[in-house]
């Protein structure tokens, strides 16, 4: 199928299962209810701090708990959280960034583009006008991006107290161009002499883009896309992945589809490695979409539709977050699990309909 073709179906998928809620979603069955994270929001109070300059392609955004979750270990948590291509303002993240600061983990959030910090006034922008903040310029490149979040990281671990030495866990989330970064994190670290307490213990990734491929980008983020340098090699930097990796996709993803880590998978070092798949699930209203934005909860600086033709999914909290995407990682850092021995229950919908499960994906069996 075409991706004009794929673009088209899917989009019209999303616009029926809109309009069909619209009419008769008080009569359908809900999906689950957020869970209860009372028991681990040991730290609900936390402070928000910017560092840089967005157009110096400096800025970042730092979560501070008030009260530090330690862990059996004694040791500080620090999540670096790497955001998609185009996607740099944290709003589009927020709710997942707050809920990670409110279990106590200190959450770096860099902006490595240059531009598009945060939403506009109106709450709308256009695609011309997101390109043009988040290019800068000369050529873009994802090596410079990379090494933009490298230095901006490394210099708020120090301004909180995670200098060189510092005794911190540390764990890389990244989604889409994010997660390629993330996959890279630990050879960039090393072969730029970082301190190497910014070595993450675990790396989880969410619908990340291999390197090797081309992302399917309609429109004019296609053409933006043709321009930048793609420079980071997977089958370099995978070279550094010692640690458990977990790459989560949506089998609905027509941007980076899940084929196109048939080969790179391989690059990965580790053995400890898993990919696996969320499913659309149309059962009820709200639906579940697991397609390439699965991993945002805002994209409302696009109207719906835009979103929807252009990123492959409008920005929601829901099931896919709390009990696919969100729970990896919370289970990594706060329970100790293997990034690549998760098990997942997608609970049921209000009628008591099992939610579509997690499917194994790589390596094959």
């Amino acid at each position: 199928m075409s991706i004009l073709a794929t673009v088209l179906r899917t989009t019209l998928v999303y616009l029926a299962q809109t309009g069909l809620c619209r009419l008769f979603g008080p009569c359908r069955p809900k999906p689950p209810d957020r869970p209860d994270y009372g028991a681990v929001y040991t730290s609900p109070d936390f402070t928000v701090e910017d560092f840089g300059r967005c157009q110096a392609g400096s800025y970042i955004r730092v979560y501070r708990p008030a009260t530090p979750f330690l862990g059996d270990n004694g040791r500080p948590k620090a999540v670096i959280f790497l955001h998609g291509f185009v996607l740099g303002a944290p709003r589009i993240y927020e709710a997942h960034l707050v809920h990670l600061a409110r279990q106590g983990y200190t959450v770096f959030f860099p902006n490595f583009q240059t531009g598009f910090c945060a939403f506009p006034p109106t709450g709308l922008m256009t695609v011309a006008a997101l390109l043009d903040e988040v290019f800068g310029e000369g050529v873009p490149s994802q090596q410079r991006w990379l090494r933009n979040a490298l230095a901006s990281v490394t210099d708020a671990y120090a301004r909180c107290g995670f200098g060189p030495g510092a005794a911190v866990d540390t764990y890389v989330y990244g989604h889409s161009l994010g997660g390629l970064f993330a996959l890279s994190w630990p050879w960039y670290v090393t072969a730029d002499g970082a301190p190497a307490n910014l070595l993450p213990l675990q790396v989880v990734t969410a619908d990340p883009i291999p390197s090797g491929t081309t992302p399917t980008l309609p429109g004019k983020l296609g053409k933006a896309w043709s321009r930048v340098q793609t420079d980071i090699d997977l089958q370099v930097t995978g070279t550094a992945l010692t640690m458990p990796v977990a790459i989560l996709h949506g089998d609905s993803d027509w941007i980076v589809p899940k084929s196109q880590w048939d080969t790179p998978f391989g690059w990965i070092a580790t053995p400890h490695k898993r990919m696996v798949l969320s499913q659309t699930d149309l059962h009820g209203c709200p639906g579940l979409f697991a397609n390439h934005e699965q991993a945002t909860t805002d994209t409302s600086f696009f109207p719906p539709l835009l979103a929807a033709l252009l990123l492959d999914g409008v920005g929601s909290e829901d099931d896919l977050d709390w009990r696919y995407l969100w729970f990896a990682l919370d289970r990594v850092i706060r329970d100790g699990a293997r990034a690549d021995q998760l098990t997942f229950d997608m609970g049921v919908w209000s009628d008591g309909r099992p939610v579509r499960p997690i499917l194994p994906y790589l390596p094959k069996a």
